[in-house]
């Protein structure tokens, strides 16, 4: 149907309402001997000789007619398209091994998807879209001066019914069309053993429509349903993400509405949950866009994601742009595999730390194949890290045994005496004392340093690994999510807020051996009667007692066996370690440094530091009292 057609039908359904509304017959008069039955209905019509007001007769359009003219105010809002806004709504699944997925008729976008192998934390099938009335997926164009969006049309769909197991593929067409030549297609390519699935539009016989625009807009509405048993976690790890200029950004998760402008092109858009994510990556980029992120007051509504992007349109007779979307986990060997970066999605912490959790996930996959219980893989990653370190672990005890030992001999005792009024001081003696006996100062220190990064490399895994979720060990249900074995309705002020209301029960063992491995820890060191580092080492399971209390229990797991191994070593080491010996072997290395021609060993960098500072200090005092001689000489001369 060409423009003059469509002209022609507007002009003639106006030409019909204007008849019927002003040029329409009157109707007959009454005859001049009605019938009884006439009489009868004229009787009961005659208005009430009291009434002041006399009645108007309404003017009667025929149905044809008010058909003519919804239609004709159709044309002139949807233009070609008006025959394509009305329809019968209807749905289409698509089952594949690993996505169960609803697709409308009306709009042609997916309505709901949800993930065969994972379920919410109360046992439910998992969606990672969720069936929302404020969802949205549509496009918009310019049909001549006027947008109008793919939601508002009705697509006829290629198949009733889809279903792809393993290798195979297939194809889903929704089609809404103008006449035969000139169509809008939205065509989904489905894989059964995969999480992402092929989307284009087409644009058939439509460069007229078209000719005004340079591009169309993509509009994605997302509400991201809590999946998790706690929610206050699952805000913590849920971002807008995506791929400008080959570099990933990711928004800040937070309370607030937050927005952003990308006034670049995009490669790909991510609304990442705390384990799962919906990707649409572009074959060629997006030229910009514009995502938004806020969290409603719902319970049950993780977080609401915006994005709308730029699509640049190709000249031609069949306009077509490629995507490519994924409904899956955050899975980094998944994710990685897509060569893309969507694996930088991921928050695994700053650059050195994230490649610690890069190697965790492949000790995950290669120990998975032979142990099927996570708490027990947890369990070895442990002990293969703290076997690592032994050998650092053995020198730093060995380290803090000789300051200890040598702590207690008449020497450092003479100098504690000699320097009691002067810290700064008497820390030089001793390093001087220490550098002759060969021991270092922070031999002890390394190995706790070396240790540090896994701590906190886990600290960023645990609690956004899909491979833990809801996988139990022991007690605990979900390693992803805290293990309560006492739980209260009661909100407590300040300790609910930051504590919760519940008990995790590997927290507070990790706590409790983290005090432990402290208490062993203070017992090898050296004495600094400073009694702050005597409290010190026991403030910090408090700490963590209380704001581990609602993360992984995996995480508190993985602690609590560290701990439990480093006390074991602790106690092994000590076993070995003789103090009269450490100091007989100290006191030949100090006779071996003083035969060698009277020569000192040089000093540290910390000890040249040091004396800088304290010659600073010195410098500064000398300054000062230099000051006060001249200021109580000039008081006298007054």
């Amino acid at each position: 149907m060409d423009r003059n057609a469509i002209t022609g039908i507007v002009l003639m359904t106006l030409l019909t309402v204007v008849y019927f509304s002003f040029f329409a017959p009157e109707p007959p008069p009454p005859p001049d001997n009605p019938s009884p039955a006439q009489e009868s209905i004229m009787a009961d019509a005659t208005p009430n000789q009291d009434s002041v007001l006399e009645e108007v007769p309404e003017v009667v359009i025929s149905p044809e007619a008010e058909d003519s003219a919804q239609q004709a105010e159709m044309v002139r809002t949807f233009g070609a398209f008006y025959q394509l806004v009305e329809g019968e709504e209807g749905s289409i699944e698509v089952s594949t091994d690993k996505l169960s997925l609803t697709i409308d008729n009306k709009g042609g976008a997916i309505r709901e998807a949800f993930l065969n192998d994972f379920r919410t934390y109360d046992s439910l099938p998992l969606p990672v879209i969720q069936n929302h009335p404020n969802n949205r997926f549509s496009f918009e164009f310019l049909n001549g001066n006027k947008p109008l969006a793919s939601s508002e049309l009705f697509f006829t769909p290629s198949a009733k019914s889809l279903e792809v197991k393993g290798t195979d593929s297939a194809t889903l067409v929704m089609r809404a069309a103008i006449d035969d030549e000139r169509a809008i297609e939205q065509v989904y390519t489905f894989y059964g053993d995969r999480y992402d699935l092929g989307y284009e539009i087409r644009f058939l016989g439509m460069e007229n429509i078209l000719r005004t625009s340079t591009y169309y807009e993509l509009d994605w509405t997302s509400y991201l349903p809590k999946t998790e048993l706690s929610l206050t976690n699952m805000r913590q790890k849920t971002s807008i993400a995506y791929r400008m200029v080959n570099r990933v950004e990711k928004m800040t998760p937070s309370n607030e509405i937050t927005e952003e402008v990308l006034k670049s092109s995009v490669d790909w858009v991510s609304f990442k949950s705390q384990f799962f994510s919906q990707i649409l990556m572009a074959d060629k980029d997006f030229r910009s866009g514009k995502v938004t992120m806020r969290t409603p007051e719902s319970e049950e509504i993780n977080r609401v994601m915006d994005a709308s992007l730029k699509v640049d349109i190709a000249r031609g007779a069949e306009i077509s742009n490629k995507f490519q979307m994924f409904l899956g986990p955050n899975e980094y060997s998944t994710l990685s595999s897509y060569d893309r970066g969507l694996e930088e999605e991921m928050d695994l912490g700053w650059w050195f730390i994230s490649f610690i959790n890069i190697g965790t996930t492949y000790i995950f996959k290669f120990l998975e194949q032979y142990i099927s219980n996570y708490g027990i893989i947890i369990i070895i990653l442990a002990v293969l890290i703290r076997t690592m370190v032994l050998p650092l672990t053995f020198r730093s005890y060995k380290s803090m045994a000789k300051m200890r030992v040598l702590n207690a001999t008449p020497e450092i005792k003479a100098l504690d005496e000699k320097y009691k009024d002067d810290a700064q001081k008497l820390q030089m003696a001793k390093m001087g004392i220490y550098r002759e006996m060969g021991v270092s100062m922070f031999g002890g220190c390394l190995p706790m340093l070396l240790s540090y990064p896994f701590l906190i490399a886990l600290f960023f895994f645990f609690p956004q690994s899909v491979e833990l979720r809801q996988q139990s060990f022991l007690w605990a249900n979900d390693l992803s999510t805290y293990d309560s074995i006492l739980s209260w309705d009661a909100q407590i002020p300040i300790l609910s807020s930051i504590y919760g209301n519940h008990v995790s029960l590997f927290c507070l063992l990790m706590a409790i051996s983290t005090m432990v491995y402290s208490y062993y820890q203070q017992k090898s060191q050296p004495n600094t009667g400073n009694a702050m580092f005597k409290y010190l080492p026991f403030i910090m399971p408090v700490f963590l007692l209380i704001f581990l209390n609602n993360y992984a229990s995996g995480l508190s797991l993985y602690y609590l066996t560290s701990n439990l191994i480093s006390i074991s070593q602790t106690l092994l080491i000590r076993r070995t370690l003789n103090d009269e010996e450490l100091l007989e072997q100290m006191r030949a290395t100090s006779k071996a440094q003083k035969g060698k021609k009277g020569k000192k060993k040089s000093k540290g960098r910390l000890e040249k530091w040091m004396d800088s500072q304290q010659k600073k200090q010195q410098e500064i005092l000398k300054q000062r009292q230099q000051a006060q001689g001249k200021s109580r000489s000039s008081r006298r001369k007054k």
